[in-house]
């Protein structure tokens, strides 16, 4: 549900989730929004006491992701700009009478298809190729995550696109989801959402001996994390 909080001469927007925890969580995304998760009880004056304590932290973020321009809507033509494992490349679209694919040469991301007019067909054909190649580089570097856990029964993967995070773990499942955007990052910063999902087996909650888990497995993961919202929010 959507609230509303207000404290003098601040206000913002958030959305709000009541749900099965035992604590209040904020979180601030990319786009400037606020969510809001608490316990199903939760009355509003414990959250707005909740939110007066983290304001600065809001605002913070808020205006780090502020920084970032808004960007622009991609055409699928050649001579834009794609992102793919931390490196940005040349889209090149090229007709073929024969069998349509997508192939990364040269420092080129080559689009052959039968519709060289048709920029929804080639966008189709790129999230495609984008699905294949995350399906086999998530499966890689979640294997090798996972053996740094020393786990009887590393976790399942899922992937999926997601508005507001960049992965999760479940519990009920046992499965790891990682958003298809993180194609467009790294290996190492993979591992780092990987890494921190891995976590939540042991601890669900952010919580101090969460992040202590983390820092053991990846002391740099506040740069990590920086480094990955300012590389997928610029570019690609």
């Amino acid at each position: 549900m959507q609230k509303k909080f207000i404290y003098e001469q601040i206000a913002f927007d958030y959305h709000l989730t009541l749900e099965r925890r035992k604590t209040i969580a904020v979180h601030v995304h990319p786009d400037q929004s606020v969510k809001v998760k608490a316990p199903l009880h939760a009355k509003d004056d414990k959250i707005n006491a909740f939110l007066l304590r983290k304001i600065r932290w809001v605002l913070k973020h808020q205006r780090y992701f502020a920084k970032f321009k808004p960007r622009t809507p991609k055409e699928y033509i050649s001579g834009e700009t794609f992102r793919y494992l931390g490196r940005n490349y040349k889209l090149l679209v090229r007709p073929t009478p024969e069998r349509e694919k997508v192939s990364l040469q040269h420092g080129k991301l080559t689009v052959l298809t039968l519709q060289p007019g048709n920029n929804l067909h080639t966008q189709k054909l790129l999230e495609r190729w984008y699905k294949e190649k995350a399906r086999i580089i998530f499966e890689e570097r979640l294997t090798i995550c996972a053996a740094r856990f020393f786990l009887d029964c590393p976790p399942a993967l899922s992937i999926r696109r997601m508005t507001s995070r960049w992965g999760s773990y479940s519990s009920k499942t046992h499965k790891v989801s990682l958003n298809l955007e993180l194609i467009k990052a790294s290996r190492t910063h993979i591992d780092y959402i990987l890494i921190h999902e891995l976590c939540h087996i042991t601890h669900r909650s952010h919580n101090k001996a969460f992040y202590q888990l983390l820092s053991s497995h990846l002391p740099e993961w506040i740069k990590l994390k920086t480094d990955l919202e300012c590389s997928l929010l610029s570019g690609g």
